[in-house]
């Protein structure tokens, strides 16, 4: 046993150094790594920029002006009515930490007020105060817009330094559970035809030395079979599942 753990280890020293030195061997492995390795890493980065560029923020900014702000693109300023009979400063003071620019409608009917994407009517019933939002009909996605908005302002209004934010994914729920299960099998496909691919190319060095007789002379000066192909399977065998 001493014999044989002696000629493993030199079988296994002889293969490293042969692999290390063989220029051939490495080109192969990195060419045929190269062919199957680059067309799945291209699907999964073009995967990724779909992935990022399917959903967007959806924020206050783009429906309102910000604070001390002048009109562009389709933002106004954001309409509050107050008919709870007090002031609101608080109110008004939290909706400017969202950097957006309130104005405050002096019309008893602020639905016949034109030219702005949503408002806000602050009314008290009891003890109780009511939030009635109302938007334009142009803007997507502009009630819930409005709901992450109140949602802000009362976590202000309780002193909160939290902040909720929220994304829109039109059409993209169930694909996206769908292509990541083509992507997967894809995957698989792939690393099976290169695991059964690369086998090969590890037998064309053993090949090399059966036409050199190399074995065989080895096995006259006293060397086991069992020791040789256990010296090369302690290389090829890790080589070949970390690849």
């Amino acid at each position: 046993m001493a014999l044989w753990r002696q000629q493993v280890c030199a079988v296994m020293r002889v293969r490293f150094l042969k692999l290390k030195h063989e220029g051939k061997f490495l080109r192969s492995i990195l060419l045929f790594f190269g062919i199957f390795i680059l067309p799945m890493l291209m699907i999964f980065i073009g995967f990724q920029l779909w992935d990022s560029s399917s959903f967007w923020e959806i924020t206050a900014s783009s429906y309102f002006l910000p604070t001390a702000e002048k009109i562009q693109n389709k933002s106004t300023n954001l309409l509050v009515f107050n008919d709870t009979g007090s002031e609101i400063e608080d109110f008004i003071a939290a909706l400017k930490t969202q950097n957006i620019n309130p104005e405050i409608a002096l019309e008893k009917n602020i639905t016949s007020i034109p030219l702005h994407n949503g408002a806000i009517k602050i009314s008290l019933e009891g003890k109780s105060y009511r939030f009635t939002v109302m938007c334009s009909a142009e803007p997507i996605n502009c009630f819930p817009m409005f709901v992450n908005i109140l949602s802000n302002t009362f976590l202000r209004l309780f002193n909160s330094t939290a902040r909720i934010r929220i994304w829109s994914e039109p059409f993209y729920g169930i694909l996206k559970t769908e292509i990541k299960s083509d992507l997967f099998f894809i995957c698989i496909s792939y690393l099976l035809v290169l695991a059964a691919g690369l086998p090969p190319l590890f037998a064309v060095s053993s090949m090399e030395d059966y036409k050199l007789q190399a074995r065989a002379q080895l096995r006259l000066a006293g060397l086991f079979p069992s020791a040789y192909w256990c010296g090369q399977a302690l290389v090829d065998v890790p080589l070949f599942w970390a690849l």
